[in-house]
């Protein structure tokens, strides 16, 4: 198998794991799911777009804030992940401390690594699905912090008026509105992917 196969593969296999994860996300379910589908998705996305030579969004950080090595910036990122998917430490067999980050996590820590999942994977394939450019609005207008155009949070404010101040299942609902709302609109445009986040059945082949 040549290295195009390879990652051919992987990508679908991502894809796969992002498309079920934003999915349970959307419909407010599993949490811990969502956090070790991103996770682990988003991680062989940076990887193929570190192989084509993409700008990532940890490369990014990295420019922006450039006291902050690669290294801190993926061990905060994969701190619950590697909590949930680990139980003992490395090079050996008792189990690890967790409970600090287990009895602390909630639904909120997956918008970070799904934004960065979903904006890799746009860098890489150049398209994304209805659901994951509705998902990328709504991160913005949740956290306007993150924006430093004015007029780029104004333009997120008003599809998601006042979202940062509404409970998180009104935020959940109102992300699931706005997607059935536009969702034949936005589907006509070739700047959509037109896959559903979850195949009825993923083969990799």
């Amino acid at each position: 198998m040549s290295v195009e196969d390879q990652n051919s593969l992987k990508l679908k296999a991502a894809r796969a794991q992002l498309g079920t994860a934003l999915s349970l996300f959307i419909h407010d379910m599993d949490p811990i799911s969502v956090q070790v589908l991103a996770c682990g998705g988003g991680e062989v996305i940076e990887g193929l777009a570190r192989a084509h030579s993409l700008p990532t969004l940890t490369e990014h950080i990295q420019k922006t804030y450039p006291d902050v090595k690669i290294g801190k910036i993926k061990a905060i990122r994969n701190e619950n992940w590697n909590a949930f998917k680990h139980y003992s430490g490395r090079g050996g067999d008792e189990a690890r401390d967790d409970l600090h980050i287990l009895g602390t996590f909630d639904d909120t820590m997956n918008d970070a690594v799904l934004f960065l999942a979903w904006t890799d994977y746009l860098a890489l394939v150049g398209k994304l699905p209805v659901e994951a450019q509705a998902f990328l609005a709504w991160y913005y207008a949740a956290y306007p912090e993150k924006l430093a155009n004015e007029k780029f949070q104004a333009d997120y404010q008003s599809i998601f008026p006042n979202l940062p101040k509404q409970s998180r299942k009104k935020q959940k609902r109102r992300l699931r509105q706005q997607i059935e709302e536009f969702r034949n609109e936005v589907q006509a445009d070739v700047a959509t992917e037109r896959e559903p986040l979850i195949a009825a059945n993923t083969y990799l082949d």
